[in-house]
């Protein structure tokens, strides 16, 4: 995902499969990483996304202390435009309504962002600065 997303950075993500590799076990392992896979007819991956079950602080609406966060979203090229990214998410909101979460975040790139959008997601007034560049 991260090499097609950034292809300049590779060595980077190489330097950094191993550390993703055991964040993505412990938080499997932990019940806080929820994966949905999408195989096609040949039982080849489609495409996939995760929920993250995210650590916050209380807020007034619920006392609940985590959120889904949706992320690593990907659909191989092949299978792009084809409705595989649209079935993951409608299965990570169905996971998260019988799970009784109040809402579902994610951070969209301009691609996903029409996808999203037509799902119901609204966006938000997050701001970022990078400390490194």
């Amino acid at each position: 995902m991260w090499l097609d997303i950034h292809p300049e950075y590779e060595k980077e993500v190489r330097a950094t499969e191993r550390g993703t590799r055991k964040w993505i076990v412990d938080k499997l392992s932990q019940g806080r990483l929820i994966g949905f896979i999408v195989r096609a007819p040949g039982g080849e991956v489609a495409g996939s996304g995760c929920i993250w079950l995210r650590e916050e602080q209380p807020r007034p609406n619920t006392m609940r202390l985590e959120i889904p966060y949706l992320m690593s979203m990907y659909t191989e090229k092949e299978y792009r435009r084809k409705g595989v990214a649209k079935l993951v998410v409608r299965e990570a909101i169905k996971w998260c309504r019988r799970h009784n979460y109040d809402r579902l975040s994610l951070h969209a790139s301009k691609y996903g962002k029409p996808l999203y959008e037509g799902l119901g997601f609204e966006s938000s007034n997050e701001m970022r600065l990078r400390l490194r560049k």
